[in-house]
């Protein structure tokens, strides 16, 4: 069960509709939900005899300070619409990004949930700097949640299977949120006549691990063709009117899936229903 989900605010426009998603998820999970607002505060330029605080970079800092307490109070008023156990954590970042902020939190709840702008919208990149973060910093679990996304009740969820690491802890790791679905379907795709390094019979066995824990499975394999991963994974669950998708982040080096492109970044930019990460 999940106890504990952390939103961190990204200083983006959509922090609002991002909060509101995540309080309807933390509503569905019993669990308690922490707001995190960070403020960046400049590193002081320095001197002659190094950095020396100056009176002018206080009265930046007190500004940055009376800010973030402004959005704090947005925020609890709109959390207070909730049947929710919740706050609004004030932190300040310094040295480090506020994006390892966030993930130096996140350590101490089961699940961050962070909003999807779209793939068109120039705050993309912010989500992707505290997805990484979060991802690779926290050691849990990541839920990306589009902001345009209507909260409906969990019946129908997608595993994007392959037999590596980070499926089996991104399927570990969503099991409370499994099950509270009626039906999952275990989607494995791959090239079409190669085998998809599963055996004779591909999902058959984490169908039936999963099986043992008490869900509804199916287990679908869909032949790769011209189409990429992301892009198959995302029509079947169009198709299968899903609510969930969860999958492993991150299989190849961040590097070359930067780079290059992979399954986890093009989930990012395109996907249009919430998506579980674990690495």
């Amino acid at each position: 069960m999940y106890k504990d989900v952390l939103v961190p605010m990204m200083q983006a426009e959509g922090d609002l509709r991002g909060l509101q998603r995540a309080a309807e998820y933390a509503a569905m999970l019993g669990a308690h939900l922490t707001a995190l607002e960070s403020v960046n505060l400049p590193v002081p330029s320095p001197g002659p005899w190094g950095i020396v605080p100056s009176s002018a970079m206080n009265e930046v800092y007190e500004l940055l300070r009376s800010e973030a307490r402004a959005r704090g109070e947005r925020f609890r008023e709109l959390l207070a619409g909730y049947d929710i156990r919740a706050d609004v954590r004030i932190v300040e970042s310094l040295f480090v990004n506020p994006d390892v902020t966030a993930a130096e939190h996140a350590r101490y709840a089961d699940l961050s949930i962070v909003a999807s702008p779209g793939a068109d919208s120039p705050e993309l990149s912010v989500l992707r700097a505290y997805f990484s973060a979060l991802l690779f910093g926290s050691g849990r679990p990541v839920l990306v949640v589009p902001e345009q996304w209507v909260h409906a009740p969990l019946r129908r969820a997608v595993i994007g299977w392959r037999p590596t690491r980070q499926a089996a802890r991104a399927i570990h790791d969503a099991l409370p949120l499994l099950h509270k679905a009626e039906q999952i379907d275990v989607v494995e795709v791959g090239p079409k006549g190669e085998s998809l390094g599963d055996g004779d019979q591909p999902g058959a066995d984490i169908a039936a691990h999963l099986a043992r824990h008490g869900l509804n499975v199916r287990v679908v394999v869909h032949e790769q063709h011209q189409e990429a991963v992301s892009s198959a994974l995302l029509r079947h669950c169009e198709q299968a009117h899903a609510q969930l998708l969860v999958v492993g982040g991150y299989g190849h080096s961040r590097f070359r899936e930067w780079a290059l492109g992979g399954t986890t970044r093009e989930l990012l930019e395109f996907g249009n229903v919430p998506m579980f990460f674990s690495h």
